[in-house]
């Protein structure tokens, strides 16, 4: 409290001040010259509210702002164990809509989210801030603004490593990947239609990289894809359980197959919170008690293994036996949208050319070499007869290029020479079709060993008949060889 500083006068005069209470009527203190003289403080009322004002007052006065700070830990000489923190100011951020859009609300984490609202009717604007590229100082001034503005959300959840992040906005989802400065939108989800309160997400968490969102009367399941932020994240939800089964629908988001769609369990949800895993089940937290909902559906097992990590996978592809065979066609293509097609390989109900297609796809040329020794000439051509055809509303499409030509030259193209001459060579047993897959796969090897691929060009074109339809091969007999 603020307080002056004045000398005594007299006794009188002294009445209610602190030094006029331990003081004695001396003659030397009377002497104001005198050295001892006593010293009055005088104690002078103060107004709490009134500061409060005028400290308001001023800060309204100031232009709207952000301020960074930063908690700095150290440790008690007495004690090892207890953190003693001081907080250290960064600095004012600097906002990408200036003071045209006031900040109203703030969302922390390992990315900074700042939105501004008039009103609650108002959807408002959003923006993200990340450190620039390069800069390690810690200061306010090295954040900028990353990505397209966005609508204030309801919900920010982060994961355990900072790396993923859920945007809530009503009905809809979106995840984001962290990589400093990068952050990159994976995909979106919409829980179902926003128009209605009751579909609205009320929280959100990811456990083991899986995320999990609840609304007053269901809770739902998302698996991602691909997070590397390069290629596409294919993201499929599943309504684990919910209070209107019959208004779900009944077929999966992914396949038809019933026997891979997880069904919705009908429980009396009130506003549901996650909880954790337990025992194989998900805990929920709800108005009218702790609910768990089992999480033993083969698909969801296999989802939530392969979302944990990689060091889950081969825990995941013990679950594959509980799928029937003649489903894993469907389940090939729910390991690629999660990223791991190389599990889908392991699968023994999915066709050759599946297998193929995804070795061709994702690079796996190893395994494709094994497969062409596997099954050899016949195995292959036996797809569509090797003809390589499509087809359109008007049928099928001619001149496609042959489906073995198409293996052939992938392989060629990661060396494996002596495969693709190898099966040029098998062509010329195989009727007119197999001679103009040996011409063409022998024209691929001419620029690399020209004597074994004149050699297979002439075999093929030899015995041609003038009148064929093929009429590259009687060409070349007569104008190039």
């Amino acid at each position: 409290m603020p307080f002056g500083w004045g000398k005594k006068k007299d006794k009188k005069g002294a009445q209610g001040s602190l030094a006029s209470t331990d003081l004695e009527s001396d003659d030397e203190d009377d002497d104001p010259t005198s050295p001892t003289a006593h010293i009055d403080i005088i104690l002078e009322e103060s107004d709490p509210e009134a500061e409060e004002r005028a400290a308001s007052e001023k800060l309204e006065k100031k232009k709207p702002w952000v301020e960074l700070r930063m908690l700095v830990g150290s440790t008690s000489e007495g004690d090892e164990t207890t953190g003693i923190g001081t907080v250290s100011s960064l600095g004012q951020l600097s906002l990408r809509t200036g003071n045209r859009n006031p900040p109203t609300i703030l969302f922390g984490g390992p990315v900074l989210c700042v939105g501004s609202k008039f009103d609650e009717s108002d959807e408002g604007i959003s923006y993200f801030y990340t450190k620039k590229k390069g800069q390690e100082e810690e200061s306010a001034v090295i954040y900028v603004s990353s990505g397209a503005a966005f609508p204030c959300p309801d919900i920010v959840a982060w994961d355990d490593d900072g790396k993923l992040c859920a945007i809530v906005i009503k009905g809809k989802v979106s995840v984001y990947l962290s990589d400093e400065p990068n952050f990159v939108l994976l995909g979106t989800v919409v829980v179902e239609s926003s128009s209605s309160d009751n579909d609205c997400v009320i929280s959100a968490r990811f456990i083991h990289g899986a995320l999990y969102c609840t609304t007053k009367t269901s809770i739902r399941c998302i698996f991602l894809g691909d997070l590397s932020g390069v290629g596409t994240c294919h993201t499929d939800s599943f309504t684990l359980a919910s209070c209107n089964v019959p208004l779900l629908p009944a077929k999966s988001i992914v396949t038809d197959y019933e026997s891979l769609t997880p069904p919705t369990i009908p429980m009396p949800l009130h506003h549901p919170e996650i909880l954790g895993y337990q025992n194989g089940s998900l805990v929920l937290s709800t108005t009218t008690g702790i609910v768990a909902i089992p999480l033993g559906f083969p698909l969801l097992r296999i989802g939530s293994l392969i979302s944990a990590g990689s060091e889950h996978l081969h825990k995941a592809e013990q679950w594959f036996d509980a799928v029937p065979n003649c489903d894993h066609e469907a389940l090939a293509t729910f390991l690629e949208r999660r990223g791991v097609p190389i599990l889908a390989l392991n699968l023994y109900g999915i066709s050759l050319e599946t297998t193929i297609d995804i070795c061709m796809r994702y690079g796996f040329v190893d395994r494709l070499e094994e497969v062409v020794e596997m099954y050899g000439l016949n195995g292959i051509r036996a797809i569509d007869q090797s003809r390589g055809l499509s087809s359109n509303i008007f049928g099928p499409e001619e001149g496609g290029t042959s489906f073995l030509v198409c293996v052939g030259a992938y392989l060629l193209s990661y060396g494996r020479i002596e495969l693709v001459r190898r099966i040029a060579t098998e062509c010329l047993a195989s009727g007119k079709e197999g001679k103009k897959d040996a011409f063409l796969l022998a024209g691929l090897l001419l620029s690399i060993n020209e004597s074994d691929s004149k050699r297979v060009i002439h075999r093929s074109v030899e015995n041609i008949e003038d009148d064929s339809d093929w009429v590259v091969g009687p060409f070349v007999r007569k104008h190039v060889l």
